[in-house]
């Protein structure tokens, strides 16, 4: 893959975690989901914005780097870059909430070995790791066959897991792998030049609202409580949403936008602290959209000297060399 189709699938990233944010602010902003405009909006955003991280994953993952390498090997790898930087953020998390949400340093320890998360995003790296595990299999043995059952599987399997944590945690693994695998197999559609048509762009978003609305009257899913109402529409939504991002992304550009694409994964796992902090220290932010809205600005304030001391003293903790 090109530099530039790198720069793309950044920027694609980029969007993807603005998204993630605004998600997490709108919690804030209508908590008790009685505005229907936000909740729309809510909707369309949970529809792919966290199957798209995956699907990507799916289309820039290196078959041939991987493929000769000890399964021993790639585990080690894939718990450097994915359970060491869970770790660091849970462990940042317990300080943080004892800290601000008096959380006792015991229900932290608890909440992070049982993934049940100090910070709340953190659950989507455990289950990228149980979704490569499942991938590399795949990989050590590409049938085309096994591929389509298995994601097919892959996301009926969690509308009949019940509510036991150590299911839901297996749960967000197979859909997250049903992902990758999309990804992996479509990965021709996904970098084609037909994702940047305004045609194509159009499409998948009238494509995705449509599922947002279905889910909004019928029910919706939700990966991180692994819930499956319709794998049809999770699916469908998924791949739409994932094709508007990298649509707009190829249209959208800008340096500093790739930049913070390639740090998805440190924002992701802090962002959310700055929400815990200002929830204690000003609770009628809760409900308030011009609060909500310096609420987003802050988080986006936070994460820059974050990211650089991140980045500059700290790669290590964040799975980067």
């Amino acid at each position: 893959m090109s530099k530039e189709r790198f720069a793309y699938i950044d920027r694609a990233k980029a969007y993807l975690i603005f998204l993630v944010i605004l998600g997490h602010v709108m919690i804030v902003m209508n908590p008790g989901y009685e505005k229907l405009y936000m909740v729309c909006i809510q909707e369309f955003i949970y529809i792919f914005h966290m199957a798209a991280f995956y699907v990507i994953h799916g289309i820039i993952f290196n078959n041939k780097k991987w493929q000769s390498i000890p399964t021993s090997q790639f585990i080690i790898k894939r718990a450097y870059s994915l359970l060491i930087p869970y770790l660091f953020f849970e462990m940042s998390g317990i300080v943080w909430r004892a800290i601000f949400q008096q959380q006792t340093l015991l229900m932290g320890f608890y909440n992070m070995v049982t993934i049940r998360c100090n910070v709340g995003a953190d659950w989507f790296l455990p289950a990228m790791f149980v979704g490569n595990i499942l991938f590399w299999i795949y990989i050590k043995h590409p049938n085309h066959i096994y591929g389509i059952v298995s994601i097919i599987l892959s996301f009926v399997i969690p509308m009949f897991i019940s509510e036991n944590q150590f299911l839901t945690v297996i749960g967000r693994g197979l859909m997250a792998y049903g992902f990758i695998m999309i990804g992996h197999m479509g990965k021709k559609l996904f970098t084609s030049e037909k994702c940047k048509n305004f045609v194509w762009i159009a499409t998948s978003l009238i494509i995705t609202s449509i599922v947002a609305i279905i889910g909004i009257k019928f029910g919706s899913n939700d990966f991180y409580t692994c819930t499956v109402c319709n794998p049809i529409t999770l699916v469908v939504g998924g791949v739409s949403g994932t094709i508007l991002m990298l649509g707009i992304s190829q249209i959208l550009k800008g340096k500093w936008i790739s930049i913070i694409g390639q740090h998805t994964l440190t924002i992701m796992g802090t962002h959310q602290l700055v929400i815990y902090a200002m929830s204690a220290l000003v609770p009628s932010v809760y409900g308030s959209i011009s609060k909500g809205i310096l609420l987003f600005v802050i988080i986006i304030i936070f994460e820059i000297p974050v990211v650089y001391l991140i980045d500059r003293f700290l790669p290590f903790f964040a799975g980067r060399k």
